[in-house]
């Protein structure tokens, strides 16, 4: 809700028209073929149930629609949410990473073909890109993920 009421303010300030929904990907509100793409950013890892999820969104594309997500990659290759982490579960608890863990469990490429393509998906492509993301201060990183 609070992500929508952020996107609906910046839409009232000279953003672009768009209707906003707020419902469970489980269970779309739409009727099928309702959409041309998807995008689905830094998001898929986290819903239940994922295959139902990509189920859901092949319902509501149009036929020939696109679909375009990301996921992070392994956290052995994403540093700073390493040693995150290895700190929570050093200073807090042991497993007390497990959903910052979780958040890396996509990144192998032939495991998120097969998961698209069971849903129904054809001519899947995926494709790996390095990002890197600047934060002002360890402090500001930590704040975002808690």
């Amino acid at each position: 809700s609070s992500m929508l009421a952020v996107a609906r303010a910046v839409a009232q300030n000279g953003g672009p028209k768009v209707e906003w929904h707020e419902a469970s990907v489980h269970q779309m509100p739409f009727p099928n073929g309702t959409f041309d793409v998807i995008l689905c950013q830094l998001g898929l890892q986290f819903f239940p149930d994922r295959a139902r999820a990509l189920a859901e969104m092949f319902r509501v594309l149009t036929p020939g629609g696109r679909l375009a997500l990301s996921v992070f990659t392994a956290i052995e290759r994403t540093p700073v949410a390493h040693a995150l982490a290895d700190a929570l579960d050093r200073y807090l608890a042991p497993g007390a990473s497990s959903i910052k863990r979780s958040e890396h469990t996509l990144s192998d490429g032939s495991l998120l073909e097969n998961l698209v393509s069971a849903a129904g998906f054809k001519d899947v492509t995926v494709t790996s890109v390095t990002q890197m993301l600047r934060f002002p201060s360890p402090r500001d990183y930590v704040r975002l993920q808690l």
